[in-house]
């Protein structure tokens, strides 16, 4: 690592590249991944934020009704009713409890979207833009960036159709009998962790949308337990992380809901000032998890590169490609 002044009279660290396709042990990928995040923390911190904080102005509005109709039937419940009343089914109002949930379903699914394909984008750009991500700006990141949304449109109709093909298998299976019905989640829980390398294949290489299934079951299953143990303690690092920005939210969220029962609290939580708060601290938590949720899928990548590197020795081959070009 190396010390120098740019043009501007700023100094900048010259770091070793972190390549794609490299076989790593298993504390490599995770240091590499958090290597990178600091490497590129501006771009990726302005990019964002750019992209994913406007979404999380709607998304917090659907995600604060879907939890405050869930509070508000635990509270129900906690002050003596009981969960079978007809009174906790209405204060629940299952039809708009519903909507909320869809739309935060909805909110989710186009954010995840554009996160994982802005994250590729980048890692595609850190490897073959001359100076990486230095100084980048959005236009040079928006043609990649749409390319990757189109794919990964397709990569997600197509695992929804997979998803409801395996649910059917799984239902018939619990008609049969119970033993099955184990049998089957147990299969469909293994068969999810190779699937995590759908999307960098997808994204990453010139494949269709079947083949680049097919080729997350074959690298998934030769390095299950690498996608496996690097997605758990990632996971793990990312919801500490994340209690920083949803600790605020919840606790004012249950204070609104279940706590503040008495005249003065709930002449308090019933205030605009108050719901504003929640309303506050509920886009702090939505954007901060699309921050955390970033480092999941730099992981997943950089496990893609390395199960490739080993298994398909993709750099060699790339070399053999380009051999006059050395």
């Amino acid at each position: 690592m190396e010390i120098y002044v740019d043009a501007e009279g700023r100094q900048r660290i010259n770091r070793p590249l972190i390549p794609l396709y490299k076989v790593r042990k298993f504390g490599e990928k995770i240091s590499d991944t958090f290597s990178f995040v600091s490497e590129n923390i501006r771009p990726l911190f302005k990019f964002i934020t750019y992209l994913l904080l406007p979404l999380c102005l709607f998304q917090a509005l659907a995600f604060n009704g879907l939890m405050g109709q869930y509070f508000s039937a635990l509270g129900n419940i906690a002050s003596g009713g009981s969960a079978n009343d007809a009174d906790v089914l209405s204060s629940m109002r299952l039809e708009g409890m519903a909507g909320y949930f869809l739309g935060s379903v909805l909110f989710y699914t186009i954010g995840t979207l554009l996160l994982v394909s802005l994250i590729y984008a980048m890692m595609y750009l850190y490897e073959h833009r001359e100076g990486r991500l230095t100084d980048i700006t959005f236009n040079e990141v928006r043609g990649l960036l749409i390319h990757n949304i189109k794919r990964f449109i397709y990569l997600i109709l197509v695992g929804l159709l997979i998803g409801a093909i395996f649910i059917a298998w799984v239902v018939l299976m619990a008609a049969a009998s119970p033993y099955l019905f184990f049998v089957s989640y147990v299969v469909g829980l293994v068969v999810l962790v190779p699937l995590m390398l759908a999307a960098p294949i997808y994204l990453f290489e010139r494949v269709n949308v079947l083949e680049a299934y097919f080729k997350a079951f074959r690298l998934g299953f030769k390095t299950w337990g690498g996608v496996f143990a690097v997605f758990i303690v990632l996971s793990l690092i990312v919801g500490i992380l994340q209690m920083i920005t949803t600790l605020p939210w919840e606790i004012a969220m249950i204070f609104k809901n279940m706590l503040g029962t008495d005249e003065a609290d709930m002449a308090f939580t019933s205030t605009v000032g108050y719901s504003f708060l929640t309303y506050i601290l509920g886009v702090i938590q939505c954007y901060g998890a699309y921050l955390v949720y970033a480092i999941i899928f730099i992981g997943i990548a950089y496990q893609y590169g390395h199960a490739s590197e080993k298994i398909d020795r993709v750099s060699v081959e790339n070399d053999i490609e380009h051999f006059e070009s050395l």
